[in-house]
């Protein structure tokens, strides 16, 4: 979509710029936060963007489980696999990967708890 097609008429849930957002993200197919394709979500809210005289609305959905916590995991495992350091305990890159896990994990959980 290009910016100068769109007026938006009701600002995005969770900060998110609703001209930003793709074709695929406004229609539910990937995540409104990371844009990964989407296998189990969680609802949004709705983001309203007028196209000449028409108005929109479109619910935005987020990865379930949390997209940032499982972005986090992907990247510490992902870089795990292939790294000779890390089987070792000797890897500075995958305990940084490791510790923005447990950041992103002990935040979600102290989101939950309330």
């Amino acid at each position: 979509m290009k910016g100068s097609e769109l007026v938006i008429t009701a600002p995005g849930p969770a900060g998110i710029d609703p001209a930003a957002l793709t074709r695929e993200q406004l229609l539910g197919w990937r995540c409104a936060l990371c844009c990964a394709l989407l296998t189990g979500d969680r609802p949004l809210g709705t983001v309203t963007i007028c196209q000449g005289s028409t108005l929109t609305t479109y619910p935005l959905w987020a990865c379930d489980p949390n997209c940032a916590t499982e972005n986090a995991w992907r990247a510490a495992i992902g870089h795990a696999a292939g790294c000779e350091a890390c089987r070792t305990g000797e890897c500075e890159t995958g305990q940084r990967l490791l510790d923005a896990y447990s950041t992103a994990i002990r935040q979600e959980r102290a989101g939950g708890a309330g």
